[in-house]
């Protein structure tokens, strides 16, 4: 399955004129919770998360006499809490796809950066965005006759989420699903590090059963 088969085409953007005022209005009003900036090309040039807005909360903090006389002040902080430019706020390293991408290598993607939508490129401009809903949903409606590629954009979510969440190195575990059952195997450090693979495996969706046969090795080998 590719990016374009699941991707949201009706995105909303905005630009590095816009206002933060205009991009907060956006996200409420549409509920989401980052929007793409885009350059006059319809290039992504960077992206807006409610992380970024909810730095204004913080207005009120180092304002006072003493953060005026320090020599310290974080002006990096400042002009993100203070500016209503887009382009001041916005991050911009930005992941991005071919449309033609495998949702497994955009799993993956989501995982390594701690991301929750990858915009979608052609050409360089915006065709669409895959959010982690959409690929969820893609993994576990999967219809019959494609259980293979379910399986293995959920394999591929698997080995990304021991890499991200417990800093497990998927080469070190054999990670096989076949028809939504999932089957570890390899060498773990401690039992505790067994647990919480279990752990993790009990909150992947698309999983509906799990084996574990992983050997616990002290020595790490």
């Amino acid at each position: 399955m590719r990016a374009e088969e699941i991707m949201t085409t009706s995105v909303a953007t905005i630009s590095t004129a816009s206002s933060v005022r205009h991009a907060i209005e956006t996200m409420v009003t549409r509920g989401l919770s980052g929007l793409p900036v885009i350059d006059d090309d319809g290039a992504v040039v960077g992206m807006l998360t409610e992380g970024d807005l909810l730095r204004r909360i913080e207005l009120g903090k180092g304002r006072g006499t003493a953060a005026a006389e320090s020599a310290l002040i974080d002006l990096d902080r400042y002009i993100r809490s203070n500016s209503w430019r887009i382009s001041d706020l916005m991050s911009t390293k930005v992941v991005t796809v071919d449309r033609d991408a495998p949702i497994g290598a955009v799993a993956e993607l989501m995982f390594n950066h701690k991301i929750k939508r990858v915009p979608i490129v052609e050409n360089g401009a915006l065709v669409g965005i895959i959010s982690r809903v959409d690929l969820l949903r893609a993994i576990v409606d999967v219809p019959g006759e494609g259980t293979v590629r379910g399986d293995e954009a959920l394999a591929v979510a698997i080995r990304a989420r021991l890499r991200a969440d417990l800093g497990l190195d998927p080469e070190k575990i054999r990670v096989t699903v076949e028809a939504c059952h999932a089957v570890l195997e390899g060498k773990v450090k401690s039992e505790l590090e067994r647990r919480a693979i279990k752990v993790l495996m009990e909150n992947v969706h698309g999983v509906e059963s799990y084996v574990d046969r992983l050997a616990v090795d002290p020595q790490g080998s």
